[in-house]
């Protein structure tokens, strides 16, 4: 007896961290950060199944995705997933061939309107009693079929309200959704063995959670009504930026003050940053910092993303910005021919070059001598700048096809 308990505790702690793919970027979600951050009620045994959870169904808790609620030591923790999280769930199934739903309302006693949606007129609110949904397995002749009466489907606080996200407005899509959330269980019972939606959750302790806004989950960065910022520090670290970064990324020299104190949130600067990271790594790999990424574009990245640009928008500029002289500062050599001091010095950091080995270059090419690398280039003849400019750039366009 003794033996098989500890067995089970080896087996739970070696389940120490879920990986899940959230807009591209690998997100890793440990056992400590359940332990301590998301979850502090939890046994060790339901964080492992937790992270289990996480990883199998791609879902990301500090994303709004998916939750470990627990209201008590002696109660059993229940893993909440967000309800637009089923639908993602489901695609991770080979199997999954898509799905329908809508509601159903109720035009005279015994005849009820199938509608596909969640389209309802004000004066047919009344009408509403139900949702229905289908959902399709490619490995079975018939889809998983769940209809529910809103009687069953509505939730209410303590004090006998309707919750937040079941007012009378939002009932038409709620129920779609709750009745689209059963049918996918239905079709993927072991899929989602032991999870709710967030449309299945009354209210949650008002000391750790808020009430749960539809379709939505608590915000990652947030503790108490306050900025978490423990967790928002550890999750940019694993990104592999530090405090300046990040602060290069939205532009600015407080996240409190400048981003906070206008009133936007730590999970919409998360997005920018994650929106950046892959241009960030790529610059980094070319010796260019942020603000040198920002000058080359014209603005800060934050700005960038706003108007809708992208990754490979950005990379594009810089690529041809790489391969190209620019620049007011220039230093004359043979025959009048003007080469671009400021090309060649972002040429070098992009190359990774020192003033030395720049030099060195020129001299073991053109033999020509120089205590510095302007008094070499005054040497050259203009046919000789002109093939330095094309060998540099020959390399810079090596180098900038990292991105």
């Amino acid at each position: 007896m003794v033996e098989r308990k500890t067995q089970t505790k080896t087996q739970v702690k070696a389940q120490d961290k879920a990986v899940v793919k959230w807009k591209g970027e690998q997100i890793t979600v440990t056992f400590h950060d359940v332990k301590n951050l998301i979850c502090p009620l939890a046994t060790d045994q339901e964080t492992a199944i937790f992270l289990k959870t996480c990883q199998s169904l791609q879902l990301n808790p500090f994303a709004k995705e998916i939750y470990l609620i627990k209201y008590a030591e002696r109660d059993k923790a229940a893993t909440v997933i967000a309800i637009e999280s089923y639908l993602k769930a489901a695609e991770t199934n080979d199997n999954y061939n898509g799905s329908e739903a809508g509601i159903i309302l109720k035009e005279s006693p015994g005849k009820l309107e199938f509608r596909e949606g969640a389209f309802l007129l004000e004066e047919e609110m009344d009408k509403l009693v139900g949702g229905w949904a289908r959902v399709y397995r490619k490995n079975r002749d018939r889809p998983a079929y769940m209809a529910v009466n809103i009687k069953e489907c509505l939730r209410y606080t303590k004090e006998g309200k309707l919750t937040q996200f079941w007012t009378k407005e939002k009932q038409a899509s709620m129920l779609r959704k709750t009745a689209l959330k059963r049918a996918l269980v239905e079709a993927f019972p072991s899929l989602f063995a032991g999870t709710m939606s967030t449309a299945e959750v009354a209210e949650v302790p008002e000391a750790e959670y808020e009430e749960i806004p539809e379709g939505e989950l608590p915000p990652a960065y947030e503790r108490n009504g306050e900025p978490y910022w423990k967790l928002w520090w550890a999750k940019q670290k694993e990104k592999g930026l530090g405090e300046e970064d990040v602060h290069d990324i939205l532009a600015v020299t407080s996240l409190r003050e400048d981003w906070l104190g206008t009133g936007r949130t730590l999970e919409e600067a998360e997005e920018v940053i994650n929106q950046a990271l892959p241009l960030v790594t790529r610059a980094k790999k070319l010796g260019l910092s942020i603000n040198q990424v920002s000058d080359m574009l014209g603005m800060a990245l934050k700005d960038w993303f706003a108007q809708g640009k992208t990754v490979d928008d950005a990379s594009k500029m810089l690529s041809e910005k790489l391969a190209s002289p620019r620049g007011n500062e220039s230093t004359e050599v043979g025959d009048g021919f003007a080469i671009d001091l400021d090309w060649l010095k972002e040429a070098k950091q992009t190359l990774k070059w020192t003033d030395e080995t720049m030099l060195s270059f020129i001299a073991s090419q053109y033999k020509v001598s120089g205590k510095t690398v302007t008094e070499a280039l005054n040497k050259l003849t203009r046919e000789q700048a002109d093939d330095l400019t094309r060998r540099i750039n020959d390399k810079l366009e090596r180098q900038s096809s990292l991105f």
